[in-house]
């Protein structure tokens, strides 16, 4: 049984480094409008590859949990992978 898209979600938000992580739903503009999930994961880290802060090896990591989800072995089809900052407060 292909893990779920729970599953993806808490092996994520087990790296170092992760704020957070979602889905998110678009509604595609095609023929069929089929809805399109991006798996959005938070980092706590700066995402800008020229900053000091940034941390290669996590990004790879993120990439490793997440290619489940991209590569259809989830219960949930997602299409796109996104990183984002955590804003600070």
């Amino acid at each position: 049984m292909p893990p779920t898209g729970t599953a993806v979600l808490q092996q994520l938000s087990r790296l170092d480094g992760v704020s957070r992580a979602w889905f998110e739903w678009s509604l595609e503009n095609d023929e069929n409008s089929e809805w399109i999930a991006t798996l959005v994961v938070e980092a706590a880290f700066a995402t800008d590859p020229n900053s000091p802060d940034f941390r290669e090896h996590i990004m790879a990591a993120i990439a490793d949990v997440a290619s489940d989800a991209l590569n259809l072995d989830t219960s949930i089809a997602v299409a796109r992978l996104k990183v984002v900052p955590r804003l600070a407060v």
